[in-house]
């Protein structure tokens, strides 16, 4: 179980790992895109999501709590994060950067 921001990089590695997650989306970032990220894993069933502003130290310990006392929970939100994931995101970026290399070779 990891509790992490919301942006882009830390969702891909999660759902490549199958990771459930509680998402604490940040609310400063342009067009409020970490909460329709967080939202697309929650409505999937791999996060639960906690506005930055209903966030305290005890809603956190709460959900926290919850969901490890839940391992049957925990397995489907692992499940459903893997599912989402991107697991052949080495093979198909070396094959793009050698795709692209080759292209940029050929302009030369």
């Amino acid at each position: 179980l990891v509790v992490a921001r919301a942006g882009a990089t830390t969702l891909a590695e999660l759902t490549a790992r199958g990771v459930p997650a509680i998402l604490i989306p940040s609310p400063y970032v342009t067009g409020n895109h970490q909460e329709y990220n967080a939202r697309l894993l929650e409505r999937e069933g791999a996060a639960v999501v906690i506005r930055e502003r209903e966030l305290d130290g005890a809603t956190l310990a709460m959900q926290v709590l919850e969901l490890l006392r839940d391992p049957a929970r925990l397995q489907r939100m692992a499940e459903k994060s893997r599912k989402l994931g991107q697991r052949q995101a080495e093979d198909l970026l070396v094959e793009l950067i050698y795709e692209l290399a080759g292209r940029q070779k050929s302009l030369l």
